[in-house]
């Protein structure tokens, strides 16, 4: 190693006395360790790096030597940890504005993740919920590309009980089953809707700025309940499985709290270099980060080489991993374990620019997210007073571009006639492309359409089109932003929010009549729809998946459930 750096790299006399004093046993023990980025990233530096600046030496030349090639230690940065003193103040507050780091972590304290794991450990799973039929995917560990990777049929049928059983002996499932002994199972986008004892029991633990449908999130005012986004799912590992690269849905933010036993590393990107990343990736592979959400997985090398920064961040047991808005991120699993994660939206100006950022951009990729971004901004526009004035001005003219746009397109069907329908509050999907009906729309017994849609129908002329607000009322509240709630727009929402009108209106039903259920999905993957296979080692090129399905919802959320009604809960607070 000293010949190395001494050959080719320039070194002042400060360098070479420590490359001459300890430099060896520094480098062994670092590789030992893991390697430097893993060794830099944790919580606190061993004590043979912190002496004689021996972070700054590494970090700029020996790194250098470890990777066998010109790398760049400075694009490595680490999560922000919270001090004792700063926990107790987050448990004070009732909104995410402390936050102000794009990955952070915050970790519970062992007592309260014990007495919160009496539910989420494997054992109290299967007991409670083994009948419970899940999503699994079958994955080949070490997957480090930006192409998509060939993503392996999906195994149906599976129950919590049975992989619970898998993980107890994967020998013999794996022999049952016939896979391949490198292969792995990953129980994924386990939906908790039901699972209110759980729910409850969670948030008696957490604080109050980061429970699922809590105050002072803007996603209180989501007008339905969606698996992963406000009620939160939960994801079985084991060894080596991987969640791909991937914004949350609409870049809003994110919980995640590993209940152990086993970490998982997380790599990220922040927000204002996501577009870098998806531009070096684009001119060396041809292929874009998110039109291949969650189809990749790329390990640090990249980043060192191509000095792009990025974080590394080892999640242990009980800790709570809190991505700021934007935050581009990938997970893998280093043995069983279980997590549980939800959505937030910090009623920030950063967090709601970057949720318009990325609803253009979904627009630009052809790309839908399962949040109804239209009905939700309208629906902050009319309750949230404490946003700034700028935000407040740029999502109202947002509004009127949505409300402008909806006019144009009515004119190009002009219908003979109109009605008005009263009350329906609820946001409907298109029966065709799935995007979020926001304020025009044509609906029978089989369907609803969008207007975009309503188009390619060869009597659109002669259709009665709905619209879910009156046309004037909608007009004048874009005039100046409202001072008061109004039964017109307001509507009962999933959560605590500060409508003033919402408890005395009739709850919103679903009427998605014969509408297929969107499948479930982990990051932009299809869902397989196939039976079990006497072999699972039959792939799917996903990229070719991709093409076929654009329409289908992003994110490892599950889409909103268009074949049920909401289903009111009991909340504990």
């Amino acid at each position: 190693m000293q010949k190395y750096l001494l050959d080719n790299l320039p070194l002042s006399l400060q360098e070479r006395n420590l490359l001459y004093a300890n430099g060896q046993q520094v480098y062994d023990q670092v590789m030992k360790d893991g390697g430097f980025v893993k060794v830099f990233c944790q919580r606190e530096l061993p004590a043979y790096l912190k002496e004689d600046d021996w972070v700054s030496f590494y970090q700029s030349k020996v790194i250098v030597y470890e990777y066998k090639s010109m790398v760049d230690g400075s694009c490595i940065g680490k999560p922000y940890y919270y001090n004792y003193s700063e926990m107790l103040k987050i448990y004070e507050e009732k909104q995410l504005s402390w936050l102000k780091h794009q990955i952070s972590i915050l970790t519970i304290d062992p007592k309260a993740l014990e007495m919160i794991n009496v539910f989420f450990n494997f054992e109290a799973l299967k007991q409670n919920h083994g009948n419970q039929t899940i999503d699994i995917r079958v994955q080949q560990p070490g997957y480090d590309s930006f192409l998509p990777c060939k993503i392996n049929q999906q195994l149906e049928g599976m129950k919590i009980m049975d992989y619970v059983d898998y993980l107890n002996d994967p020998s013999k499932f794996i022999k049952k089953e016939g896979l391949s002994v490198d292969q792995r199972l990953f129980a994924v986008n386990v939906n908790m809707q039901g699972w209110d004892k759980e729910i409850n029991h969670l948030k008696q633990f957490l604080p109050k700025c980061l429970r699922p449908q809590g105050e002072n999130d803007g996603l209180s005012y989501l007008r339905q309940e969606i698996d992963g986004v406000n009620i939160p799912q939960i994801y079985i590992k084991t060894d080596g499985v991987w969640t791909g690269g991937h914004q949350e849905n609409l870049s809003v933010n994110a919980i995640n709290i590993n209940h152990g036993p086993a970490d998982c590393i997380w790599i990220t990107v922040d927000n204002e270099n996501v577009q870098k990343l998806r531009q070096k990736v684009l001119e060396l592979y041809d292929t874009d980060i998110f039109k291949n959400e969650g189809l990749w997985f790329k390990e640090p090398e990249f980043f060192l080489k191509n000095g792009i920064p990025f974080r590394y961040t080892l999640q242990k047991k009980g800790d709570v991993v809190i991505l700021g808005a934007g935050c581009l991120h990938w997970v893998r699993s280093l043995g069983q374990t279980i997590n549980t994660a939800w959505n937030q939206v910090a009623l920030d100006d950063m967090t709601l620019e970057a949720m318009s950022e990325r609803h253009k951009l979904n627009k630009e990729i052809n790309y839908r997210t399962v949040i109804p971004y239209k009905n939700l901004m309208l629906d902050l526009y009319i309750h949230e007073k404490s946003l700034s004035q700028m935000t407040i001005e740029r999502i109202q003219l947002e509004l009127q571009n949505f409300f402008d746009q909806e006019n144009r397109k009515l004119h190009l069907i002009d219908p003979p006639s109109s009605q008005l329908i009263e009350c329906c509050k609820e946001v409907q999907l298109c029966s065709k492309c799935e995007h979020e009906i926001f304020l025009y729309f044509y609906h029978d017994d089989e369907e609803y359409l969008c207007l975009d849609c309503v188009q390619n129908k060869s009597n659109h002329k002669s259709l009665p089109i709905s619209m879910k607000y009156r046309y004037h009322c909608f007009y004048f509240l874009l005039q100046a932003q409202p001072t008061n709630c109004n039964q017109e727009f307001c509507c009962p929402y999933t959560g605590k929010t500060k409508c003033s009108i919402q408890q005395e209106l009739k709850p919103a039903q679903f009427k998605y009549k014969a509408q297929p259920k969107l499948n479930s999905m982990l990051h932009g993957t299809d869902k397989m729809k196939k039976k079990k296979f006497d072999r699972m080692d039959y792939e799917i090129d996903a990229k070719t998946t991709v093409q076929n399905d654009k329409q289908k919802t992003r994110g490892r959320k599950q889409s909103i459930d268009k074949s049920q009604p909401t289903i009111k809960r009991n909340r504990n607070y």
